[in-house]
């Protein structure tokens, strides 16, 4: 699969924000049968609210000194995905930072891309690939941080005492207190390793 075809012809992130919003406006004008708008509306919130208050450190910036910049970012998501509203503000500050472009597909419009990055055989977003000028993968990284999964492999150990509403509760709550620190870091470590 030649990754580049992706990056060529999918949005920046600036883009991904407005068809977002877009999308939203239109399931409110139309009718949202999946009662979908309120996650589109947290997704947005929580972007916008990265995009004010996440600054990369003088000792990230200075990691990323060391990155060579020989990939772009390519993310796979969908604008009601949670995990997707705290990881992509934070990526997009990391490739600004490296001087990458980032580049976003739909998930749902890409079925044959999300069938390469399944996690634990699902479509979980986001996915943020590195992908080389000659159009193969150079890392991977997603869905979520490790901490994160952690949540998520707790609940489906015993749902019944541990809620999807708590899963959400203690994974949004983590996102927010850990500040993007997990992201960056196990991001970074991903590139390095490549």
């Amino acid at each position: 699969m030649n990754l580049q075809t992706y990056v060529n012809k999918e949005i920046s992130y600036s883009e991904y924000l407005d068809v977002v919003k877009a999308q939203m406006n239109q399931m409110k004008e139309e009718g949202d049968p999946k009662d979908y708008v309120q996650y589109y509306f947290l997704g947005l919130t929580r972007m916008e609210r990265w995009n004010k208050t996440f600054e990369l450190s003088t000792d990230q910036k200075e990691v990323l000194k060391s990155i060579q910049t020989d990939f772009e970012f390519l993310s796979i998501s969908e604008g009601w995905c949670g995990d997707a509203s705290q990881i992509l503000p934070i990526v997009d500050k990391i490739a600004i930072e490296l001087g990458v472009n980032h580049r976003i597909v739909f998930r749902d419009e890409n079925p044959e891309l999300m069938d390469a990055y399944l996690t634990d055989g699902a479509k979980s977003i986001p996915m943020i690939i590195g992908v080389k000028s000659d159009g193969s993968e150079k890392f991977h990284f997603g869905p979520r941080p490790s901490a994160g999964m952690e949540f998520l492999y707790k609940h489906k150990q015993d749902p019944e005492s541990y809620t999807t509403q708590d899963f959400h509760k203690d994974l949004h709550q983590y996102y927010t207190q850990n500040k993007g620190m997990d992201i960056f870091n196990e991001l970074i470590a991903k590139i390095q390793n490549s």
